[in-house]
């Protein structure tokens, strides 16, 4: 299960993004890759934003941590409504917290007893 948390303060935008989906399961492979080009993409465009200030990023295998302060609003909110997408569509492998929080935060620390 990929757990997500994202959200915005005024002018500070965070998004976190933890864990796999399903590895034996095409969807969890679909799954995963689109996280990945979400948030890359939203790392790449913040890190070309010279309005984007005071900018903190760490992508690595199944764990992306971002934060900035300012200049993404319309970029940040496109790439937090494609999560949440595909949030609804694929709701055994990515959890949007912020969506449903406690249905969201119930099934990540599910996912986490699994494993």
């Amino acid at each position: 299960m990929i757990c997500i948390y994202a959200d915005r303060e005024g002018q500070k935008y965070r998004l976190l993004a933890k864990g796999h989906a399903d590895d034996g399961d095409a969807d969890g492979a679909l799954v995963c890759a689109a996280v990945s080009a979400l948030t890359g993409a939203l790392l790449q465009f913040a890190r070309s934003q010279e309005s984007c200030r005071f900018l903190r990023a760490t992508m690595s295998h199944g764990y992306v941590f971002f934060s900035c302060r300012g200049g993404l609003k319309n970029a940040f909110e496109m790439i937090v409504a494609a999560l949440s997408a595909l949030a609804r569509q694929y709701p055994r492998h990515i959890s949007m917290m912020g969506v449903d929080k406690i249905a969201a935060a119930s099934r990540c620390e599910k996912a986490a007893k699994v494993r």
